[in-house]
């Protein structure tokens, strides 16, 4: 059932982000380039990186920055063209961020905020400056050819749940069309049979002058 598939997916969703963040938390405590020499040595494949809202890829782990101290994002250096990059630049909030200006990411096909880029830190955050810093909240991961025949599958449950409104929308849409030209159609069928009809009693005056005869 629907709701049975949205629990697994949201179960699933949770364990990619407890692992992101697993990750993260080895490259901060330096474990990190040792752990991956080891699993890339036996997968020789990389990671890619998902919207969390719609799927869409973001970005790989052949861009990823190891070298960084914030366990709560990913740093790449560079993402694919479903990141988009508001250049409106602002200042920092976030705890230990004073003096931080930021552009927010946003995902191009669900327009969820994905993140920021740091384009001024202080010393103690050089680290983030100019690298796409995506929140690991907001994505999630697979290795490249590890699981082909599940995402397929996965692909089609998304799209049997998130894209039926919009068929049934779609469906509604085109069986409005086809009812208004239904009534196009009738009215021109009404104007072509009086106009039949008209041009039939004008010849039949013509034809026959003593009985015809005009009202006004």
């Amino acid at each position: 059932s629907d709701s049975s598939l949205l629990g697994r997916r949201l179960s699933e969703d949770s364990s990619r982000q407890q692992l992101l963040q697993q990750w993260a938390s080895m490259c901060s405590s330096g474990s990190w380039e040792e752990t991956w020499r080891g699993e890339a040595a036996e997968e020789e494949r990389p990671l890619v990186f998902l919207c969390s809202g719609c799927r869409r890829p973001l970005g790989d782990s052949l861009s990823w920055v190891t070298s960084q101290e914030d366990p709560d994002c990913i740093l790449l250096r560079c993402v694919s063209c479903n990141v988009s990059v508001d250049k409106e630049q602002k200042l920092s909030k976030r705890k230990n961020e004073n003096g931080c200006i930021l552009e927010t990411l946003f995902c191009r096909g669900c327009s969820l905020q994905l993140g920021y880029i740091y384009r001024c830190t202080p010393r103690h955050l050089d680290f983030k400056r100019d690298l796409f810093c995506l929140s690991v909240e907001a994505i999630e991961s697979y290795i490249l050819g590890s699981s082909e025949k599940q995402i397929v599958s996965e692909e089609k449950e998304v799209f049997n749940l998130e894209s039926r409104v919009e068929i049934e929308k779609s469906l509604q849409q085109m069986e409005d069309v086809l009812k208004a030209l239904q009534m196009q159609l009738k009215e021109v069928e009404s104007k072509l049979s009086s106009t039949k009809r008209l041009m039939f009693t004008k010849l039949n005056c013509v034809m026959n002058p003593p009985i015809c005869h005009e009202h006004g």
